[in-house]
């Protein structure tokens, strides 16, 4: 456990330095921040060992009973079946149903190695609170992505390197705070932009470089403003472990304070 969370850890600060030059502190501080959009997943005590499992869902009722997918040879072995006896209506066939149905978590299959409180993931190394993620490695707090990589905080989409809050991605590389993006890199709290690279606070955008705020820069003027507001969007995060997110600067529910 302890290695797994470390790699993880120097993952994230690996990320962090290629995003934002430098890094912001430790992975842990950030799981508020980096979970704001993903699918909630919770622990809930095996009926079976007594230990906890990881679910995917805080929908599921509190009574619903949990064991862990490595426990399912263990439930297989009761036997269960319907006391006839006691068959007198439908509602006595859900009762004793409701007795005996377990759902099962941590469901991590493949060929994964190295995973913490992930639900529903194959073919994954170094995972911690992510579900629904396939073929990935050194990733955090991620809902339903596809060949993520060295990427924190990610939901909905696939192919995506070296990313932190990048929601409905399609070949990213190297982004923050973006939304519904393809094949897009070096790009931050960005919107709706294709073929596109060196974008920050740019919207519904096409084929377009070294953009800020939608205005295409020379390229040194773009790289000394981009180099400054990277820096404040680090000091911010290093200060207050959180920022406003794209999805906030869209809705204008964001206040940036540094």
């Amino acid at each position: 456990m302890d290695e797994t969370y470390n790699q993880l850890n120097r993952a994230w600060k690996k990320t962090c330095g290629v995003l934002l030059g430098r890094e912001v502190g430790e992975l842990q501080e950030f799981e508020g921040y980096l979970k704001r959009y993903t699918d909630p997943i919770e622990k809930r005590t095996s009926v079976i060992s007594g230990k906890e499992i990881t679910i995917s869902s805080n929908r599921l009722s509190k009574n619903t009973k949990v064991i862990g997918y490595n426990e399912i040879n263990e439930y297989a072995k009761r036997d269960f079946k319907l006391d006839i006896n006691k068959i007198k209506d439908i509602d006595s066939i859900l009762e004793e149903l409701n007795e005996n149905i377990c759902y099962a978590g941590d469901i991590v299959l493949g060929n994964s190695q190295n995973f913490l409180n992930s639900h529903r993931c194959m073919n994954t190394s170094y995972i911690l609170g992510c579900q629904d993620v396939h073929d990935g490695k050194y990733t955090a707090y991620t809902t339903s992505i596809r060949n993520p990589e060295y990427s924190f905080g990610c939901c909905f989409g696939g192919d995506i390197q070296f990313c932190i809050k990048v929601l409905d991605p399609y070949k990213q590389t190297r982004c923050m705070e973006t939304f519904h993006c393809n094949v897009v890199s070096d790009s931050y709290y960005s919107a709706s932009l294709e073929d596109c690279s060196g974008c920050l606070f740019s919207f519904n955008q096409k084929n377009k470089h070294n953009l800020i705020g939608n205005i295409q820069l020379e390229k040194n003027k773009f790289a000394d403003l981009k180099s400054k507001l990277l820096s404040e969007i680090a000091e911010t995060l290093e200060k207050k472990k959180t920022i406003p997110s794209v999805i906030e600067i869209i809705s204008q529910k964001g206040d940036w304070i540094g």
